[in-house]
């Protein structure tokens, strides 16, 4: 009998230990939360989130108006009893982009054209869009599928109630949460998150600590800052691995989507701005990178798109951007175009063959290996360029420009400096309609710590 019972307590005892270390295994399963509401679209990345308790028998109609009254927004209604809507809060239909309901399936939007059939209790998040079809709408879950409004408000988390103490795990993603607002909040980031100045401050400091590299981020060191939110990176395979062990371990995780356009760009902006509770602050953000390159392309205007070359180095052979690349997007804005942009595929080898045999007009070289800060540094760059590089109108026109330090981390990250890089691109490739304005507004061979000085048309974030 005394055997047995030791045998129960040892059981027991056991029992309670893998309870107390599953956490730190990885093995438990995030809890999901069930907030729930209602986003209206107005387009063009200004959208309200309304949180609601969606009761048994509301259709879509009821959530509507239920969001709208909250809100203080006047619905005009085509058919009332069909749930067509005409506007809302002044925002009419367009040409092609009228309003209509949408839900939530495998974390695709899909259109509903009866709205007042449908029970939206069946459902955590609808939307209702002014919009052309379901690929206009910001997506409502991140990349992995998860809600992504369920962990703050105005920057506290829901379920402590504290200050948010956020993690990122790429320097596009922290430059992110501190274009709108969300600097106070990190605790911890990748390696290489060097912008801006704040982050670099906190990490001089002991307020913000490394959690790895950008591919290698380490699990024990994120668990250990206890965050609220984890930020990561789809397009990012160890970031997804991570992001899915971690919540295995009751932390919340972000995965914005990856980063291979700017209208991308503007979505994960928006996400991540929703994640904090501040989405309020996305709209402004977007706005202003969206007015700056448009004051660029109107500068550029009507031009005959020149072909160029993205290197990653001055190696003879080097990586360079495909058609899948937020560079590519990039290019094609302000009227260039991307020599390899016919490759389906992200950033690539390409042979100095290739290079020879596209003859591209401009070449940009990005350099995050070392500093290019004086014409002596630039001249031993181009000195050591291969000769079949030099076989190209743009060694033979002078028209190779090299970007690195901080400028290299500009071209390189898919982040709020869009504009910034939208410009300096725009007067390497267009020069002349800038000039025309300004006859200062001249573009050096190299750019390095000190570009911001070449921005001139750069509205306020």
């Amino acid at each position: 009998m005394k055997a047995v019972k030791i045998k129960l307590l040892a059981s027991f005892a056991c029992i309670i230990l893998i309870l107390a270390i599953t956490p730190l295994m990885g093995l438990t399963t995030a809890a999901q939360d069930t907030r729930e509401g209602v986003m209206i679209d107005f387009g063009y990345w200004d959208v309200n989130w309304t949180e609601m308790t969606f009761s048994e028998d509301m259709n879509g109609v009821d959530a509507l108006e239920a969001a709208c009254h909250i809100n203080s927004y006047e619905i005009v209604y085509l058919d009332q009893d069909a749930g067509t809507v005409y506007s809302i809060n002044g925002q009419i239909n367009l040409d092609g982009k009228q309003w209509g309901m949408y839900v939530q399936e495998s974390s695709e939007w899909k259109f509903v054209e009866t709205p007042r059939d449908v029970n939206v209790s069946d459902y955590d998040l609808v939307c209702w869009a002014r919009a052309s079809g379901a690929d206009d709408l910001i997506p409502g879950t991140d990349y992995s599928g998860f809600n992504y409004y369920s962990y703050a408000f105005n920057g506290k988390s829901l379920s402590s109630g504290e200050d948010l103490r956020v993690v990122s795990l790429a320097p596009s993603i922290t430059e992110m949460i501190a274009s709108v607002g969300g600097s106070q909040y990190i605790i911890g980031t990748d390696l290489y998150s060097n912008y801006p100045q704040e982050i670099v401050d906190g990490r001089d400091s002991g307020d913000i600590s490394v959690v790895g590299g950008y591919t290698d981020p380490s699990y024990e060191w994120i668990i250990k800052l206890n965050p609220d939110i984890v930020f990561c990176d789809g397009g990012v395979g160890e970031h997804l691995n991570m992001a899915n062990k971690l919540r295995k371990s009751g932390i919340n995780c972000v995965v914005l989507y990856d980063g291979t356009d700017i209208n991308t760009l503007y979505d994960n902006i928006w996400i991540v701005a929703a994640s904090l509770g501040i989405e309020e602050n996305a709209n402004s953000i977007i706005n202003s990178l969206r007015g700056t390159i448009n004051d660029v392309k109107g500068i550029i205007g009507v031009q005959a798109n020149k072909r160029v070359f993205v290197a990653l180095s001055a190696d003879p052979s080097p990586w360079t951007a495909g058609s899948e690349t937020y560079m590519n997007d990039l290019i094609t804005t302000v009227s260039g175009k991307n020599i390899f942009q016919s490759q389906s595929s992200s950033w690539f080898m390409v042979s100095k063959e290739q290079i020879s045999l596209k003859q591209p007009d401009v070449i940009i070289i990005i350099m995050d290996s070392r500093q290019i800060s004086t014409d002596e540094d630039y001249q031993r760059v181009i000195d050591s360029i291969d000769r079949m590089w030099r076989e190209t109108p743009a060694y033979r026109n002078g028209e190779v420009y090299i970007f690195s330090g901080s400028a290299a981390d500009l071209l390189s990250r898919p982040g709020p400096r869009l504009a910034e890089a939208a410009e300096l691109i725009g007067k390497i490739l267009h020069p002349e309609p800038f000039l025309n304005r300004d006859p200062l507004d001249l573009m050096p061979k190299y750019f390095d710590n000190n570009y911001q000085q070449y921005l001139k048309h750069q509205r306020d974030l």
